[in-house]
């Protein structure tokens, strides 16, 4: 379970799970080697920040931005995820390192699509302890969003006017599936059912009755397009952040609220949001409320080393008397 958007230059997502890898805010600067399962190998790229889990001083990253003010995050995507063998003339590049592979070259989407062309994703695992996820991904820059989706009909990429983006089933099916809600409005609504009577409205927001409400994929897609193209807050860039974060708290999965078939509770580890423009990283996690940002030009970027930053996990709550 997992949800992300992309809106005026902000990319991001939460991370629902029932567990946690320790995942950290990284930096990746622009020398450090990236060796990718293609036998492919780069010192020298667009430097990255991110949330990702550091197995062997690699990152495996969870979503991120690069220095280009491109974004990518992996959502997971089980049923429909179907990984390729190696197919010669093509770029071979595991679940796990793509976006890494996308962000280290790419300034944008259209360069990220053109590359995507030639790609084939395979099965290869990053180790024995961690196998291949299934997983989609939305990509973004400022002005487009494109998903891309590996099945049994090999890579597939829609554009995604919506910028919005959750899990199983497919990108095709939610599309299809908001139109069901086309009529939900944040304004009171018009009397069409008995236009004669006066009928009157007993609560506001009654324009909305009919917006999801459950934690599925398809509810928090429903969801999270009507909370994009109706919260407001456009002010300046601190007003534009915390307009983000109200948005995915539409989506934030509390403890208890969602278990897994062993009764483990499914909540929102974290939620993100990269700054396309300024390349400051911000989050929250499930036990820290307060948005925390890390900007990406603090940090050497001609290093080779990755920089690693520990999320906070303790709220923060200011008592005033």
């Amino acid at each position: 379970m997992c949800t992300a958007v992309a809106d005026r230059g902000l990319f991001g997502r939460t991370l629902d799970l029932e567990y946690s890898y320790g995942e950290e805010i990284v930096i990746t600067p622009r020398s450090y080697r990236f060796e990718f399962s293609d036998k492919t190998a780069t010192d020298k790229h667009y430097a990255i920040i991110g949330v990702a889990h550091v197995s062997s001083n690699t990152p495996l990253y969870y979503d991120g931005i690069n220095e280009a003010g491109l974004g990518a995050a992996a959502l997971n995507f089980p049923g429909y995820a179907v990984y390729h063998p190696h197919e010669r003339g093509q770029y071979n590049i595991a679940s796990f390192e793509l976006i890494p592979w996308i962000l280290s070259q790419c300034d944008s989407v259209d360069s990220a699509q053109t590359l995507l062309r030639n790609v084939n994703i395979t099965a290869d695992s990053f180790s024995e302890e961690l196998k291949p996820t299934p997983l989609h991904w939305i990509i973004a820059d400022k002005t487009r969003a494109i998903i891309v989706e590996s099945t049994a009909d090999g890579l597939q990429i829609h554009e995604n006017q919506l910028g919005v983006m959750t899990n199983s089933p497919s990108f095709p099916f939610h599309l299809a599936k908001t139109a069901e809600y086309m009529h939900l409005d944040s304004n009171p609504p018009t009397n069409t059912i008995a236009p004669s009577i006066e009928l009157e409205l007993y609560s506001r927001g009654m324009g909305a009755i009919g917006l999801p409400g459950d934690y599925s994929s398809s509810s928090r897609f429903v969801r999270t397009v009507f909370a994009k193209n109706h919260t407001t807050g456009y002010e300046n860039k601190d007003d534009q952040i915390s307009r983000f974060f109200h948005i995915m708290d539409t989506v934030s999965v509390p403890k208890g609220c969602v278990k897994t078939d062993e009764g483990k509770d499914v909540y929102t580890v974290y939620t993100s949001c990269g700054d396309l423009s300024s390349g400051r990283y911000f989050y929250t996690t499930y036990g820290c409320r307060r948005i925390i940002g890390v900007d990406l030009h603090g940090f050497d970027l001609e290093d080779e080393a990755l920089y690693r930053v520990k999320m906070e996990n303790h709220e923060d709550i200011l008592l005033k008397k």
